[in-house]
């Protein structure tokens, strides 16, 4: 039962707009699907209701306080009204695959149920998609965990992609700063 709450505490804090900046929900995720292979359901119910309702107090938050953190922002730095403006415009042609697809993206997905609040994009439809997307992100790190906990070795194209990395290190290496080099090149514009 603990074990349950911790993972609901995790899987909340990292949803929850403020605290998931420095709260990581991956290691809570994982967890879960290691106790899904293991036989407990519990834990895999306390990770989607704890990202449930961290993205529903955060939209909720983002609907009550979130224009007047804006105009501070635009206050303090007015360069952001211009990036505030884009991802309002985002929300509004995109918003069903940008609420949907947040959690496969990282950092984007801390402030997307904040964003919509702030937005007023209707509840219901950001209750929709976003449950969909809590479904995809925090599916692919349960199966991640549920893959670990039945063993790497039982997994043999990861050992055989183990050596081909191994054997090839050193052109893999190569290649990799030649496309560093070649993006620096492109970005800072140098000339051939």
């Amino acid at each position: 039962m603990s074990g349950s709450v911790a993972l609901f505490m995790g899987a909340l804090l990292d949803a929850l707009i403020g605290p998931n900046i420095f709260v990581p929900g991956e290691p809570f995720l994982i967890a879960a699907g290691y106790q899904f292979h293991q036989g407990m359901v519990g834990g895999v119910i306390a990770v989607l209701l704890g990202g449930l309702l961290g993205d529903q107090l955060s939209y909720f938050i983002g609907k009550r306080y979130g224009r007047k953190a804006q105009h501070s922002l635009i206050k303090w730095k007015p360069t952001t009204r211009r990036l505030l403006a884009r991802c309002r415009l985002l929300l509004q042609t995109r918003g069903n695959v940008v609420l949907m697809f947040a959690r496969l993206l990282g950092p984007i997905a801390w402030f997307v149920p904040f964003v919509a609040g702030v937005n007023q994009i209707q509840w219901r439809r950001f209750s929709l998609f976003s449950s969909i997307g809590l479904c995809l992100g925090v599916g692919q790190f349960i199966f991640l965990g549920y893959a670990l906990s039945y063993g790497l070795d039982k997994f043999p194209w990861l050992i055989e992609s183990k050596i081909l990395i191994i054997e090839y290190r050193y052109s893999i290496t190569a290649v990799f700063i030649f496309g560093v080099f070649l993006l620096m090149t492109k970005k800072l514009r140098w000339k051939k």
